[in-house]
């Protein structure tokens, strides 16, 4: 309990650049899409894509680096600092799935369209993240099978939201050539 403590205060903050990427979006969107521009909501998604993305290899190379210097600002117990290490390795590989997936939701509640991301996060959590923790955590992986599932569930919840967007965007491109 101790490891996951310290590791996921580290978790918390490392997730921060993309969260707030992410509300960003929503408002950039929002006013564009409002002012009739969507061409310049696609080229600010794919700029705040390529940010997020760059933002996150950055911080999981300095997590996966040096995860003993973050664990230990919040405890020095070696065997806390050596299970918080595991899970920030496990964890931090995959911060630009966790990027991609919060600057698409900004995309999508920019555009009015909350429903589709907060189902994304109630399924990919309730259908994805608890039982691929349930699972593995039965294996031989113990508890790093708990730290896979969160990896899991994002790559779920992008997945949920890259198809809706993609529908979204070729409605639009439907109507434009209409």
């Amino acid at each position: 309990m101790a490891a996951y403590a310290a590791a996921s205060k580290v978790d918390s903050f490392a997730e921060m650049p993309a969260l707030n990427l992410g509300q960003a979006m929503t408002n950039f969107t929002a006013q564009n899409y409002g002012a009739g521009k969507i061409d310049r909501v696609i080229r600010g998604g794919k700029s705040a894509l390529a940010m997020g993305v760059g933002i996150s290899i950055l911080i999981s190379i300095v997590i996966c680096l040096f995860p003993s210097l973050f664990i230990s600002l919040f405890n020095r117990d070696p065997g806390v600092v050596q299970i918080g290490n595991g899970y920030l390795r496990t964890v931090s590989v995959f911060y630009l799935i966790f990027a991609a997936m919060q600057i698409l939701n900004g995309l999508l509640l920019g555009y009015g369209k909350a429903l589709v991301p907060m189902i994304a996060s109630i399924g990919s959590l309730c259908l994805l993240q608890v039982p691929t923790a349930i699972l593995l955590s039965g294996t031989e992986l113990a508890y790093r099978g708990i730290w896979i599932a969160a990896p899991v569930g994002w790559l779920g919840g992008l997945l949920i939201r890259f198809l809706y967007f993609r529908h979204i965007a070729r409605k639009q491109a439907a109507l434009k050539e209409a």
